[in-house]
């Protein structure tokens, strides 16, 4: 018997509306993972656009879900949007 876990250096989820740097967010995601704590990671949407680097405050694993919070350090515009979006989709 075994436990599945994947490690994470990113968090893709649907982002929340205006993010804002300083404010801290919920998350939720299926499956079981494992993200750094309190160490910059890129914030992602389900098509792999950059939206903010983060820091993952907390996380818990439950059955087959992980939940958590985020506190956005930055969010990405323009040319630095475009340049890490063109990233995270070339690098599935």
């Amino acid at each position: 018997m075994g436990f599945s876990i994947k490690f994470n250096w990113v968090l893709q989820i649907t982002p929340p509306e205006n993010p804002e740097a300083g404010k801290s967010y919920e998350f939720e995601k299926p499956g079981n993972r494992n993200f750094p704590l309190d160490a910059p990671i890129d914030l992602i949407d389900p098509d792999r656009n950059a939206i903010a680097k983060i820091r993952v405050e907390s996380f818990t694993n439950r059955q087959n879900l992980t939940t958590g919070s985020f506190i956005v350090v930055k969010v990405y515009r323009g040319n630095e949007k475009e340049v890490l979006s063109v990233y995270w989709r070339e690098n599935q």
